[in-house]
């Protein structure tokens, strides 16, 4: 019985200690998990700034994961910019996952629909799910504008609604 009692502590104990993707990593707004440095240096490589490029200028970035938390956390800022929404306490979860259907296959397990996204919000878990294959600034800008839109109100908006507010944040990101 002693054996049994030491195994399973030992299990417990791994299982606690060991991130479900693999690592993460802690901005101002989310915690990014992903199960591979490849998929976090992608996701780096495919948020590309353009025009809001100087927002990130006065940052320091000596590594990728450097780069990524101030993308992430000046992504969110412009968004409540653009949005005119300021909500406390922003803290979510964004998970990298290698592919489109990746992302579909997640959303089929959350909510048992077939869909062809490669990026959703989930707002029960409080977790953008993002195919690194198919990410770009406008498509996370968008997720992220769900993201504002849900914890600025008390009770959310009807979802046409929610969706025009991310489409709204999709246009005028760069303005």
């Amino acid at each position: 019985m002693k054996p049994l009692k030491i195994f399973l502590a030992l299990l417990l104990t791994a299982s606690l200690l060991c991130p479900a993707y693999g690592a993460e990593l802690e901005t101002r707004y989310a915690t990014v998990i992903y199960e591979k440095d490849d998929l976090l240096k992608e996701f780096n490589n495919r948020i590309r700034l353009g025009s809001l490029s100087y927002l990130v200028r006065n940052k320091s970035s000596l590594t990728i994961a450097d780069e990524v938390r101030n993308k992430v956390d000046v992504i969110m800022d412009r968004v409540q910019a653009v949005l005119q929404m300021f909500p406390n306490n922003i803290k979510i979860k964004i998970v990298l996952l290698p592919s489109d259907t990746e992302v579909s296959n997640m959303f089929k397990l959350k909510y048992a629909m077939d869909v062809s996204y490669i990026a959703f919000y989930a707002p029960r878990d409080k977790t953008v799910y993002i195919s690194v294959d198919s990410v770009r600034l406008h498509v996370f800008a968008h997720e992220l504008g769900h993201v504002v839109v849900d914890h600025y109100f008390g009770v959310p908006p009807p979802a046409h609604i929610h969706e025009l507010l991310a489409q709204y944040v999709e246009a005028h990101l760069e303005d």
